[in-house]
């Protein structure tokens, strides 16, 4: 099955509502892709935008880009500090901390970039 390409451009307010607000504006977005891919996309979206959310320690909205052709990408930006990703030091039964590791899991490439801003993208191949 293939999708039209095209892209979507999100300004998110910094409250926790704006995950379900950007998981399903993404996933309208994407009307024709595979289940299975859309249900990853919106995980991987809803992961990126809680964490943006949740540590960027500022109450400037956070930005997101999604474009789609062959593959997604999504590129999700807050306005703090950054960080550099590191593997979990918490112990198991400890909540949290998996995010990343979702992320790394389920995409086929992702990373972290950081000057002004924070962006953690990911990209999915084959939609």
């Amino acid at each position: 099955m293939t999708t039209a390409a095209g892209h979507l451009e999100l300004t998110l307010a910094p409250d926790p509502a704006s995950v379900a607000r950007a998981r399903q504006a993404v996933a309208n977005a994407l009307p024709d892709l595979h289940k299975h891919r859309k249900h990853t996309v919106r995980l991987l979206i809803s992961e990126l935008v809680t964490n943006a959310l949740r540590h960027s320690d500022c109450e400037e909205p956070v930005e997101l880009y999604a474009s789609w052709d062959e593959m997604v990408r999504v590129e999700v930006t807050d306005r703090g500090d950054g960080f550099i990703p590191g593997p979990r030091t918490q112990p198991l039964e400890e909540p949290g901390g998996y995010g990343l590791l979702l992320v790394g899991s389920l995409a086929d490439r992702w990373g972290v970039e950081t000057d002004d801003y924070t962006t953690v993208w990911f990209e999915l191949n084959g939609i």
